[in-house]
């Protein structure tokens, strides 16, 4: 891959359209369509934009980490009305997580037996 290329890629990464990206790498639009046709260059696009996405996702699991221990700290407060009310959020996203587990676990049945019942015909 050339320079030009790993540069527009990392414009493609920074901005929010292909034609932002042109511009701060200073390349054509045309030679973007273009190189988007290449499988090379589209597939070392997405393995930044899936580095990306898992580097951001590991930031989000850490301050999830975070934020519950500022919930549990909260627990601790003096104010009535602040302990209540986190309580109340800890328990409603507890349920919330039951909830989403038990429809995964029920989702994965239906699929089973649904590709079963296909496996049959």
């Amino acid at each position: 891959m050339t320079q030009n290329q790993l540069r527009v890629i990392r414009c493609i990464l920074e901005t929010n359209s292909l034609e932002g990206a042109s511009r701060r790498a200073k390349v054509s639009r045309s030679s973007i369509y273009n190189w988007l046709k290449d499988e090379t260059f589209r597939k070392r696009l997405r393995k930044e934009r899936d580095t990306l996405f898992y580097e951001s996702l590991d930031l989000l699991k850490q301050a999830t980490r975070e934020a519950v221990n500022v919930l549990i700290n909260l627990l601790k407060s003096k104010n009535e009305t602040t302990r209540r009310l986190v309580a109340r959020e800890i328990l409603n996203q507890s349920l919330r997580i039951t909830e989403i587990r038990d429809l995964e676990e029920r989702i994965s049945e239906i699929e089973q037996i649904v590709k079963q019942q296909y496996q049959n015909l």
